[in-house]
């Protein structure tokens, strides 16, 4: 995902793959990255996981590793969950940034951490069955009791 220039003294990043269609980043900016390809609908997460980690419903939107690059990553920090899944997060602001299936070749970002209007929407609420009572969902949104497989 970061690509160093073995030959720059200072580390920083070289993109060698085109120009970025998505900026974004972290609320302080010690993570920063671009994303050259597609970004999927995102998916709300309703689970009690998302909301402990968040505080409320939780947004995810995926992109191919390959085509996600950080150019700032000093800040990065990743949460390991679950032999299955880590949580990326800015160490500095405590911004969550990621999260990752071990061994995907994709990767999910919160798309609230994107610079201005990304083109995407909402395609599904996830893990219905577990949200907190206090808010309703929303229902021009399709929704599902657990995974959005199920």
């Amino acid at each position: 995902m970061l690509d160093h220039d073995q030959n720059d003294p200072h580390g920083h990043v070289q993109d060698h793959s085109g120009p970025a269609r998505h900026h974004g980043g972290c609320h302080c900016g010690a993570v920063r990255y671009q994303v050259h390809g597609e970004i999927e609908d995102a998916v709300l997460c309703h689970c009690h996981l998302c909301a402990r980690l968040h505080g409320h419903v939780s947004a995810y939107a995926s992109v191919n590793k390959d085509e996600l690059h950080l150019t700032a990553d000093d800040g990065l920090r990743w949460y390991r969950l679950s032999e299955k899944t880590d949580r990326g997060f800015c160490k500095e602001c405590g911004s969550g940034l990621f999260w990752r299936v071990v061994r995907s070749k994709n990767i999910a970002l919160t798309p609230g951490t994107l610079d201005g209007p990304s083109g995407i929407k909402t395609k599904s609420q996830i893990f219905c069955a577990f949200k907190g009572d206090y808010y309703p969902l929303d229902p021009s949104i399709p929704v599902f009791d657990h995974d959005d497989h199920s």
